[in-house]
């Protein structure tokens, strides 16, 4: 019994040894298997170079090409953005031509209380005719034949009252022009805000690219070394289908972001007045420099109410049409207008010196007795774009609270979240560093990997969504206070 009992050790050993042995080959034969070895596709490396779009599957080269735009450089920063914006945008240039027109009518309305100032000639030419002229001394002669007359005249007519009523045009016409430029102002500064959030669209995109690249990278190193684990026999095979469901859902995002970044880049180009396909980037994000200060909702409301354009336009809007309510009713007052006139008269051929027709001098006084309503029409009229224009600039108040309470509260958000989303991939990435780690030693299952990574994926999509969220909340916040260096050229 006792040597059955050493004889049963020995081959137990031996088999141990033959195991341990055996234990690499196994592993590397596991590693032959067709779920092992998976159809090779390209590995996009991040470089200076832009990827190729798509990163995975048939290259479209034209849809990615940019074209270079004369005068326009390569790489703008945001206030150079803004500029090529103010020169090309088609959308400000019509409301910059529509202004135009409203400072037109100020500067005519403004020469309506200098005189008016007229001149007149004429030349006739008869023929066959005859005429009889008499002179000083009794004698007379008679002009028969071709016979040419000239004429000339000199007119001024001055308004010496009639109620203020063209005082009250002038007035209208001035408050137009006031809110008519706020209008442009206000109009400036949209464009600043939107080529603002185009600017920052398009590094959000290049940066989600760059993370959902590096995301790739390292999800295809975890799968090699998944593989690296079957030949030694410390994974099972389905780990590997594991990681490459990872690696496949990396490459679909990583596609996805470069369609979103060529359609960011084309918006940024036709904001600026370019073409889309200009080749035209955004400088790299700085520091964010603190930004706007944080005022309280009372404060902030009360600075925008001062520096809004839109609201100031409207402020004007209204004193315009109450000074055009009084145009309308001066229309019943009485007006007297002087007047001058000098000219001469000549007849060719003459026997006579040429004559003159001397110099008038005068005033009209006229008297609105009845003009069939039409002055009530206009009163009406007038009126109503009153209650119109009243209407709006309490609209446009409205609006400013919900724009600074809006923004306000937007910014502060954007603040608090970016803290939670930089937090959030500090977590996920150590969290990503300590499951590997135990995956390597048997600690982890490839299910922990895969949901470490998921998590890892979302948390860098949070942080770069959180840092240009708050970009885009302070020139929100901005936008609704109405502040900002930009002046019309």
């Amino acid at each position: 019994m006792k040597h059955l009992r050493s004889w049963f050790s020995s081959i137990a050993a031996a088999a141990l040894v033959l195991a341990w042995v055996l234990a690499p080959w196994r592993a590397g034969a596991q590693s032959l298997a067709p779920v092992e070895a998976p159809t090779p596709v390209p590995t996009p490396v991040v470089t200076t170079t832009p990827l190729p779009y798509p990163a995975y599957g048939t290259p479209a080269p034209d849809i990615s090409r940019q074209q270079p735009t004369a005068n326009v450089p390569a790489s703008v920063s945001l206030a150079q953005a803004v500029a090529i914006a103010v020169m090309g945008s088609p959308t400000f240039a019509s409301e910059r031509a529509q202004y135009r027109a409203i400072a037109a009518k100020y500067s005519s309305e403004k020469q309506a209380i200098l005189p008016n100032i007229s001149g007149s000639a004429s030349v006739t030419r008869s023929y066959g005719g005859s005429r009889t002229t008499q002179s000083g001394s009794g004698s007379t002669t008679s002009i028969g034949g071709n016979v040419t007359t000239i004429n000339g005249q000199l007119q001024l007519q001055q308004l010496i009252f009639d109620g203020g009523r063209v005082i009250a045009a002038i007035r209208t016409a001035k408050e137009s022009d006031i809110a008519g430029r706020d209008t442009l102002v206000r109009q400036l500064q949209t464009l600043d805000y939107t080529v603002a959030q185009a600017y920052f669209g398009v590094l959000q995109a290049n940066a989600t690219v760059d993370a959902d690249a590096s995301l790739v990278r390292q999800f295809e190193t975890q799968e090699g070394a998944v593989r690296q684990q079957i030949r030694l026999g410390a994974a099972a095979r389905s780990d590997l289908a594991a990681a490459q469901f990872q690696t496949a859902q990396a490459r679909g995002a990583l596609i996805t972001a470069q369609g979103t970044a060529i359609g960011a880049q084309a918006t940024f180009a036709t904001d600026l007045g370019l073409n889309a396909d200009a080749l035209v980037d955004p400088q790299a994000l700085a520091g964010a420099g603190g930004g706007p200060k944080v005022l309280t909702y009372a404060q902030a409301l009360n600075e925008a109410l001062a520096l809004r354009p839109d609201f100031l336009s409207a402020e004007h809007t209204v004193e315009s049409a109450q000074q055009n309510v009084r145009y309308a009713k001066l229309g019943r007052f009485p007006s007297i207008t002087a007047n001058a006139s000098t000219g001469y008269s000549e007849l060719l051929p003459t026997a006579t010196p040429k004559l003159t027709a001397g110099q008038s001098l005068g005033a009209t006084l006229t008297i609105p007795i009845f003009d069939q309503g039409l002055t009530n029409y206009n009163v009406a009229i007038a009126q109503s774009q009153l209650d119109q224009a009243t209407a709006g600039l309490l609209g446009s108040r409205l609006t400013v609270e919900s724009d600074v309470r809006g923004a306000l509260a937007n910014l502060i958000s954007a603040r608090a979240s970016l803290l939670q989303a930089q937090a959030e991939l500090q977590s996920a990435q150590v969290n990503q560093q300590a499951t590997q780690a135990k995956y390597k030693v048997g600690a982890a299952t490839i299910t922990d990997i895969v949901t470490a990574e998921a998590n890892l994926a979302t948390a860098q999509r949070d942080s770069i969504t959180g840092i240009y969220n708050e970009r885009l909340a302070e020139q929100r916040y901005t936008y609704a206070m109405g502040t900002g260096d930009l002046t019309l050229p």
